[in-house]
């Protein structure tokens, strides 16, 4: 029987795929048989069809169950089921509710844009991640008043960051261009756009990399190469200009991912960096800084705004200001 079990256990071991329980959420029942690793085996924890109560996804949290298992060639009929409940979120955002309604959203576009960085080329998976992501978009410049109450749900979440991080970073650059009184609904949409693709070539970057603070070199050009490599997936793929893609490609200018601070002495033609340049980088910074990493805690606003005084404001004054008067009113 111990024999047995083992050939079981290692049999499945090389059939099964991992998922997380938030692959669940939003479902009315369970699209195949879910197992989790327990007392050193897998064990179905789920059944095929099963309805899918909230006290049931509940109980496999309580249970430390997040991290679950299904047969590789269940994996695309799950993204499927999640992809129709995206398409069916961001056609009926008008219907209904419209807080709730924009927080599945929210919810289903991190999900997605998982599957999107485990199949960066699947045509049909960024076309639905576009045209959901503008939905959003147009929401959030049109609902200023609701994008406190959007973060504050969206942090409850914990979503893993490098899905996590493009959505906050984006949904802060729409407050701070509003407030800047400069930009057209169409020019700040699509530099949203922008600002929530911009990383997707992390998706070429093992996912180890992301647990550790202290990098080596190689890691560090790896992760640093990340910005060019969102080019490279994205390119003649998306509906933008060139201007936008070099936004994607320098957006890391003023972090320490990027060249450090501003070098004056680079040639124009080699490092462009507008103030749309800027405010994406900027907007990433902070982002990051006051969100948690697995290494790290969470930093408080007012050293991240420290930081952004150091390197823009003798350069930037007004959009330093700008900048400082949205998140003092934000939060």
């Amino acid at each position: 029987m111990d024999a047995f079990d083992a050939i079981e256990r290692n049999n499945l071991s090389f059939h099964l795929t991992p998922i997380t329980i938030r692959d669940l959420f939003y479902l009315d029942k369970c699209p195949c048989d879910i197992y989790g690793h327990y007392n050193g085996r897998f064990k179905i924890m789920l059944e095929d069809g099963m309805k899918l109560l909230p006290v049931s996804l509940k109980k496999l949290i309580d249970d430390d169950q997040v991290h679950l298992f299904i047969y590789e060639n269940a994996l695309k009929s799950l993204i499927k089921k999640q992809q129709d409940n995206l398409v069916h979120s961001s056609r009926s955002m008008s219907i209904g509710n419209l807080k709730e309604n924009a927080i599945k959203l929210l919810n289903l576009l991190t999900l997605n844009m998982n599957y999107l960085y485990q199949f960066p080329y699947n045509d049909e998976y960024l076309k639905l991640q576009y045209q959901s992501i503008k939905v959003l978009g147009n929401f959030l410049i049109n609902n200023l008043e609701m994008h406190k109450t959007l973060y504050q749900d969206y942090i409850k979440q914990k979503h893993y960051y490098i899905f996590s991080q493009p959505m906050l970073s984006s949904l802060f650059l729409v407050g701070v261009l509003k407030a800047s009184k400069i930009y057209s609904e169409r020019e700040i949409e699509n530099l949203f756009v922008t600002s929530y693709f911009k990383d997707i070539g992390m998706s070429s970057i093992p996912s180890e990399k992301f647990q550790i603070d202290l990098l080596d070199d190689d890691d560090k050009f790896l992760l640093s190469s990340h910005a060019e490599q969102s080019v490279k997936i994205l390119q003649g793929r998306l509906s933008l200009t060139s201007n936008y893609f070099k936004i994607i490609e320098h957006h890391h200018a003023y972090s320490a991912m990027g060249r450090g601070l501003i070098d004056n002495s680079i040639e124009d033609s080699e490092f462009i960096i507008g103030f749309e340049t800027m405010i994406v980088s900027i907007m990433d910074i902070i982002a990051a800084m006051i969100s948690e990493r697995p290494y790290r805690t969470e930093t408080k606003l007012f050293d991240a705004l420290e930081l952004i005084k150091f390197i823009i404001a003798d350069q930037h004054p007004r959009e330093f200001k700008i900048i400082v008067y949205y998140f003092k009113k934000f939060f």
